[in-house]
């Protein structure tokens, strides 16, 4: 085997020591954006919802709803016009309110994932976190991979030789 393709040991250890480092630190990196994002997003959210609840509450307490404070259910609003108490207009704009107050306290606080320019700065950090040492990473992967091949072939010409001497010796006894 050729010398110069013999990669040193040591050289492999080092390389392997540093890239296990150096994933280590971007995994820790990453974790840590991811964490910070994920508060960051909990603690927006919270404060969105918040909003939404008093925006809602507010909605649902606002003078446009208390001609609906004398019913109880849908089905009120019908039994009134059933019974003359209110016109056929009257009984379809007390349902259409009753329908909108409905929509508003089954609308949901919670509008979906929340996202700014902040989450998206997070976001591209992690990506570019990801990308910091991948070129030395890879190359201790492929040194690596050179190694246990170089090893491998060595290891296959040792057995070669060895069987070629225990062939020559069993040439020579029975010749000898």
């Amino acid at each position: 085997m050729d010398a110069s393709k013999i990669i040193l040991l040591k050289d492999l250890e080092e390389a392997e020591k540093e890239a296990k480092k150096k994933q280590h630190a971007i995994n820790k990196a990453s974790a840590l954006i991811e964490d910070a994002k994920a508060r960051y997003i909990k603690e927006k959210t919270r404060a969105r919802s918040k909003a939404a609840a008093l925006e809602k509450d507010a909605a649902l307490k606002s003078a446009k709803f208390n001609c609906l404070s004398e019913y109880e259910r849908f089905g009120d609003i019908q039994e009134a016009y059933g019974y003359d108490m209110i016109t056929e207009k009257e009984r379809d704009r007390l349902e259409d309110l009753w329908r909108e107050r409905e929509e508003i306290l089954n609308s949901r606080d919670d509008e979906g994932y929340y996202k700014d320019l902040v989450t998206d700065a997070l976001r591209e950090a992690y990506l570019r976190i990801q990308d910091l040492w991948q070129d030395e990473i890879e190359k201790a992967y492929v040194m690596k991979k050179e190694f246990d091949k170089q090893r491998i072939e060595a290891e296959e010409e040792f057995r070669a030789s060895v069987e070629a001497e225990k062939k020559a010796m069993r040439e020579m006894e029975k010749h000898g």
